[in-house]
């Protein structure tokens, strides 16, 4: 397997998901004829993907008995194949353009993989300062219960009008409902002498303690009327598995007894 060639920057179009590169062959290489690609205009291909299959031309292309060897081109970016720019049996001197690609920008991310070209953006950390880190364009996370899901600026502007649009054809608002001493109380400290009536008793793990929850009076008739007006969104300076066990409404509401 060979290194992959060195590429050289290209011409960039509108936005960075848009930034079309030339990748070229080293000039400091022998020539290469070029004897099959492996990939098509609309492929995508990651780093250290095999594009094309050559042949090495020797110094003394007419020295008899050499047999030309064979080499791997590899891409050296990922992204999507826009454009093969020779032909089978062509010759690829030093610093010509083998393919133009438009480069990936990375917008979805989840722990460390992209989700737009698959490439694992963690093995692509440069160690030695010469080698540049690839510029992802998730910055936001959009998703609560997914932190490890990042997208650009402009996928998360995209989903908001989204969430925008669907609010309207709803005809709905947002409505943010505090949990702790608004909706609920919650208490690790349980009164023998305390009724359980509304009480809801639960563990966040094992080897977690007790947690005893109660609903504020009439909070389960709030809940029902609101929802029918607002979309609601519950937040708590608690922990994030806390939230998610108490926002399970329907086996919540089950649990704790009228």
């Amino acid at each position: 397997m060979e290194d992959p060639p060195a590429g050289s920057g290209g011409a960039s179009a509108e936005g960075p998901a848009a930034q079309v590169a030339d990748m070229c062959w080293p000039t400091e290489a022998l020539p290469l004829r070029l004897l099959e690609w492996k990939v098509k205009p609309g492929s995508l291909v990651n780093v250290d993907s095999v594009i094309a299959l050559c042949a090495v031309v020797p110094r003394e292309e007419a020295e008899e008995g050499v047999r030309p060897s064979e080499k791997k081109v590899k891409s050296d970016r990922a992204g999507v194949v826009k454009e093969l720019c020779c032909q089978p049996g062509h010759i690829i001197p030093p610093g010509g353009v083998i393919a133009r690609i438009e480069e990936c920008s990375h917008p979805i991310v989840m722990k460390g993989l992209c989700a737009e070209c698959g490439q694992d953006l963690t093995q692509l950390q440069g160690t030695n300062g010469n080698q540049q880190t690839p510029i992802s364009t998730a910055t936001v996370s959009m998703v609560h219960s997914v932190p490890e899901l990042m997208v650009s600026s402009e996928q998360a502007e995209q989903l908001g009008r989204e969430d925008q649009q669907r609010l309207h054809r709803n005809r709905k608002l947002v409505l943010m409902v505090d949990l702790d001493q608004t909706l609920i109380h919650t208490t690790e400290q349980h009164c023998q002498q305390m009724s359980n009536k509304g009480i809801f008793h639960f563990q966040l793990g094992r080897g977690e303690p007790m947690l005893h929850t109660r609903l504020r009076p009439h909070c389960k008739e709030f809940l029902e009327k609101t929802a029918k007006l607002y979309e609601l969104h519950v937040f708590t300076f608690g922990s994030r598995l806390y939230a998610h066990t108490i926002a399970g409404k329907e086996k919540f509401c089950r649990a704790v007894p009228s």
